[in-house]
């Protein structure tokens, strides 16, 4: 590894490339020769910058060198972003005899994280948050992390009304992190969650897009990355065709690489995006997306839709149905949906499709308000 970065340097001004990544030149040297453990964010920063291609297998060989406390925190929260559980699992196990405090309640932390993301112990979401509040962590790290997971706990379980406000109050306590790396993670956490509530919940599309880009920038991980992909997809659904499937394709390509149940969650709405834009040429799978999308010819997209069960619908079903066949019911039925799932986004995209039919959606106005 060091030698390929070594050879990465020479074609490089190691002073400018100390002052780009806010380092020093002796520092660079050392890391490279190995003769002091750096900064593993310092570390990480190296090798995006001469060797991004490699930057896992090099992590996980920086990861097996590290015995730093500080360097340890960092590389759990790397292992944790970039879902590589055997990393985590292996880090969990090598330093469980620490007896340094503060990295002692950091283990505690990602053992936790470690079972939520397997779902290794079989334990629901809101036992994990009681669990985590019952740590003993004494540390204002340590308790911003036991915040970010009731944060993910509240968003999992639906209450996305307090997973939004936690999250934002809990930004101002993550900007006093003295961990920069931490520092930046963490906001990047936030950031993922928030994106999609800002969406869904606030039906506001211009903070969701920079929630997500913002995520997008941090690096943070390819799990957040994906879902920041599929959350600016979903922002340019109605708007821009284009865009919104170069989105969803992002994030179907990266889910492809460790989750198959979140390409395919994906892959479902990029087909619904495509017919809705009627895309012809497309494989759809989809019934009632591949009615809509031939909605010009009635009486193919009629024999298929008069089969459908409507208590199997989801609401993006329901809101084609009901717009094919101009079908106020059907529409009504799709918005309550929408409203009982809190995606005032959706929903809010049913109540223009209504007024178009000269439909009063004073109520539906209402109802929004008394939701969200």
């Amino acid at each position: 590894m060091r030698e390929i970065l070594k050879a990465e340097m020479k074609k490089c001004n190691q002073a400018d490339v100390a002052n780009k990544l806010k380092t020093t030149s002796p520092t660079i040297t050392r890391f490279l020769n190995g003769t002091q453990e750096t900064s593993l964010s310092t570390s990480l920063k190296l090798i995006r910058y001469l060797a991004k291609d490699n930057e896992k297998k090099f992590m996980l060989e920086l990861i097996k060198e590290i015995e730093k406390p500080a360097n340890v925190i960092i590389a759990m929260e790397y292992a944790s972003t970039n879902y590589m559980v055997k990393t985590l699992k292996y880090l969990l196990k090598k330093f469980s005899d620490t007896s340094n405090h503060e990295l002692k309640e950091y283990l505690g932390i990602y053992e936790l994280i470690y079972n939520w993301q397997l779902r290794h112990d079989g334990v629901p979401v809101d036992e994990q948050i009681k669990k985590a509040r019952k740590l003993k962590v004494t540390t204002t790290e340590g308790n911003i992390m036991i915040k970010m997971l009731e944060v993910y706990g509240y968003f999992n379980s639906a209450k996305y009304n307090l997973a939004y406000d936690l999250a934002k109050d809990l930004q101002e306590l993550v900007n006093e992190m003295d961990n920069e790396y931490m520092k930046m993670s963490i906001t990047a956490r936030l950031s993922e969650t928030q994106s999609l509530l800002a969406l869904i919940l606030h039906n506001d599309v211009e903070q969701a897009r920079q929630y997500a880009t913002a995520t997008i920038n941090s690096k943070i991980g390819k799990g957040a990355t994906a879902f920041s992909h599929y959350v600016l997809g979903a922002s340019y659904f109605y708007e821009d065709y284009e865009k919104s499937k170069m989105h969803y394709e992002k994030a179907i390509k990266i889910y492809n690489k460790f989750s198959e149940t979140n390409s395919n969650e994906v892959r479902k709405e990029l087909e619904f995006v495509s017919a809705y834009h009627l895309v012809t040429g497309y494989d759809y799978k989809n019934e009632v997306a591949k009615a809509y999308s031939l909605q010009n010819a009635q009486n193919g997209s009629d024999s298929i839709l008069k089969d459908l069960n409507i208590n199997t619908l989801s609401g993006l079903e329901m809101m084609f149905v009901g717009e094919l066949n101009q079908d106020e019911q059907m529409l009504m039925q799709a918005f309550t949906k929408f409203i009982q799932e809190k995606d005032m986004f959706n929903a809010n995209h049913v109540k223009k499709t209504l007024e178009g039919m000269n439909v009063n959606t004073m109520i539906l106005d209402n109802l929004m308000s008394l939701f969200a």
